[in-house]
C-alpha cells in the first residue's frame, strides 16, 4: 500500500467502511478464500480455503515428491516459521525478521535431535502423528551434499529449505536480503499473519517446545 496510493485508499476504505468491509468478505468467500488481515504496512493478507482454485497443491509447489520428502518440506516450513516466530510477542510484533538457510538447518536438526532424546530410536509405528515421522527422517537425511557442478543438492535438508525459502519470495512473503550462511531472507509482515494461523497447530508447538527444552538443558 505504501507504493500504490489507490491500494493505501483501499486498505484505509476497508479498515474505516463496515459495509465496504462486508462486501470485500463476501467476494473472497466466493473465490473459496479468507481474508486473513488487513494493514497499513501489508495490504490484505489472503488464504485459500480447501478446495478453493487458488489452493495450492503439492504439485504446483514441487513435481514428483516422494511421500518421505512431502513430510520433509512440511516440516522446513514448520521449522522456518518457528525460527522466525519463536514467540507470541514476536507474532504481533512489527518487527523485521531474517532467517538465513544455514540457522534454520541448525534450529530444524537441534530440535529434531532433542525429540528423538525423548521419544528414541525406534521406528514409528503406523498410527503415530506425521510430525514423528518427519523428524526421524530428518535426522536421517545430509545436511549438505555438494553436486558436480557446485550446487546444494536438492535432496539435502539445506537444498530444501532454500527451496522453500525461494518458493516464499514467489509468494510475495519473503525477500532474498543476501547469499550469506547459504542466502538470508527478510520475513515480511504478510508472512507474520500467516505464522499466526499456523502457531496453532501441533507440529509448530512441538518443535518450539522441544528448542525451549534444548536451549534450557544447555544452559544448566
Amino acid at each position: 500500500p505504501a507504493s500504490a496510493a489507490q491500494y493505501s485508499d483501499v486498505v484505509e476504505r476497508y479498515q474505516a467502511d463496515v459495509a465496504f468491509r462486508d462486501l470485500v468478505e463476501h467476494i473472497a468467500e466466493g473465490l473459496g478464500l479468507v481474508v486473513l488481515d488487513v494493514g497499513g504496512t501489508s495490504g490484505i493478507a489472503l488464504a485459500a480455503a480447501p478446495g478453493s482454485p487458488f489452493e495450492l497443491r503439492l504439485a504446483d509447489y514441487r513435481a514428483n515428491v516422494s511421500g518421505d520428502d512431502r513430510l520433509l518440506h512440511g516440516l522446513i516450513h514448520v521449522g522456518i516459521a518457528a525460527y522466525g516466530f519463536p514467540t507470541s510477542a514476536s507474532l504481533t510484533d512489527d518487527d523485521v525478521r531474517q532467517a538465513s538457510v544455514q540457522a534454520v538447518e541448525t534450529f530444524i536438526r537441534a530440535g529434531c535431535l532433542r525429540l528423538q532424546e525423548q521419544h528414541g530410536h525406534a521406528d514409528p509405528s503406523t498410527d503415530q502423528p506425521e510430525t514423528e515421522q518427519a523428524w526421524r527422517l530428518y535426522l536421517r537425511r545430509q545436511a549438505t551434499r555438494d553436486t558436480a557442478d557446485g550446487r546444494v543438492g536438492v535432496s539435502t535438508t539445506t537444498g530444501m529449505i532454500k527451496f522453500a525459502f525461494e518458493r516464499l519470495v514467489m509468494a510475495g512473503l519473503a525477500t532474498r536480503a543476501s547469499d550469506a550462511d547459504g542466502g538470508t531472507y527478510r520475513l515480511l509482515g504478510r508472512y507474520r499473519v500467516a505464522v499466526r494461523e499456523l502457531a496453532a497447530t501441533a507440529a509448530y508447538r512441538e518443535l518450539l517446545d522441544a528448542m525451549a527444552a534444548s536451549d534450557q538443558q544447555t544452559s544448566t
